[in-house]
C-alpha cells in the first residue's frame, strides 16, 4: 500500500514546480530512502538544491524533513518491516552493468507489487469479463504494449479491440465506443496532453476505465474517474523501464481468463486450433 507521503505527492504533483516534481518523483520512486538519507543527500540526488526540498516539504504541509521522517518511521513500525530491494542512486559510468539493471527491476517489481491490492486486481478483471467490448489504447511508446495487451486479452475473450496509434481516428474510435464497454490505457509519464480528454470522454460515457500508468500520474488518473494501476517504472537513466508494465498487463489477462473460467481456456483452444491449421502446409 502506497505511504501517505507518496499519496500526498500523487495528489499535488500538478501544482509543483519543475524542480520539486524531480525530488516528488525520487520519493515516489525510492520511498524508503525517507528513512536513509538526509533531506540534503535526498536533494543532490534530484539534482534540486536544499532550499527547494525545504520548500517541497512545506508544501505538503509538513513543518520540516523531520516530520516527514518521523511519519515514515511510524507507518514503518505499525506495519512492519517490509522487504525492500534498495534502487541504485545514479546510473554507473560508462555503460549499464548487468548487476544495476537487475537490481533496477527487481526494485520496481518489488514496490509494484507490494503496494498492489489483490482485490484491484479482482475488481478490474470484473469489469472486463462484464464488458459488452474491451478497448485497449497505448499513448506514446507505450502504443506497443497496447498491441501485445490486446493479443493477450483476446485470447480468452472476444471484442477486443484496439485504439489505433493513429490520434487522427480516435474521434470516430472513441464514438464507437458506449457505457456497456471497457476501457484500458497504457500512459507513462511525462502524461500526455491528449489523456484529459479521452478521460473526460470516458467517464462521460460511462466507460470502465482503468489506467495502467507510474506514480506521478495516479491522482491526476483518478480525478478524472477513472481506475488508475500503479507501476515504478524509474531507471537511472532518462528513459521509463517497461518490466513492471508488461508483468501487470500479464496480471490483469491471467486475472481476466480465471475470471471467465472454461469459456476462457475452451477460447485458447480454439485460436490454437486455428493456428495449427493455417500454419499447416497445403
Amino acid at each position: 500500500m502506497a505511504t501517505r507521503l507518496a499519496l500526498l505527492i500523487q495528489d499535488r504533483f500538478e501544482a509543483l514546480t519543475p524542480s520539486e516534481k524531480k525530488l516528488a518523483g525520487l520519493l515516489l520512486d525510492r520511498p524508503d530512502e525517507i528513512l536513509t538519507f538526509s533531506a540534503t543527500e535526498l536533494a543532490g540526488f534530484a539534482g534540486v538544491s536544499k532550499a527547494t526540498a525545504a520548500r517541497f516539504f512545506r508544501t505538503l504541509g509538513y513543518a520540516d524533513f523531520n516530520d516527514v521522517r518521523l511519519q515514515a518511521r511510524e507507518e514503518r513500525n505499525r506495519t512492519g518491516p517490509v522487504h525492500q530491494v534498495p534502487m541504485p542512486v545514479e546510473a554507473p559510468e560508462g555503460a549499464a552493468t548487468v548487476p544495476t539493471h537487475l537490481q533496477v527491476e527487481m526494485a520496481n517489481l518489488t514496490r509494484t507489487f507490494e503496494e498492489l491490492r489483490s482485490d484491484s486486481i479482482s475488481a478490474i478483471a470484473e469489469k472486463l469479463a462484464t464488458a459488452q467490448r474491451v478497448w485497449v489504447a497505448g499513448l506514446g511508446a507505450e502504443g506497443g504494449l497496447a498491441r501485445h495487451t490486446r493479443i493477450h486479452l483476446s485470447r480468452v475473450r472476444s471484442s477486443v479491440h484496439l485504439i489505433s496509434e493513429n490520434a487522427g481516428a480516435w474521434p470516430e474510435e472513441l464514438a464507437s465506443t458506449g457505457p456497456a464497454d471497457a476501457l484500458l490505457i497504457v500512459a507513462l509519464r511525462p502524461w500526455p496532453q491528449v489523456m484529459s480528454p479521452i478521460l473526460d470522454f470516458a467517464r462521460t460515457t460511462r466507460l470502465a476505465t482503468v489506467v495502467v500508468t507510474d506514480p506521478t500520474n495516479a491522482a491526476r488518473v483518478r480525478r478524472h474517474g477513472a481506475t488508475p494501476l500503479v507501476c515504478h517504472v524509474s531507471t537511472p537513466g532518462p528513459e521509463a523501464s517497461h518490466t513492471t508494465v508488461l508483468s501487470m498487463l500479464h496480471l490483469i489477462a491471467s486475472a481476466l481468463a480465471a475470471r471467465i473460467g472454461p469459456s476462457a481456456l475452451r477460447r485458447r483452444d480454439l485460436i490454437e486450433d486455428l493456428r495449427e491449421e493455417l500454419d499447416s502446409p497445403d
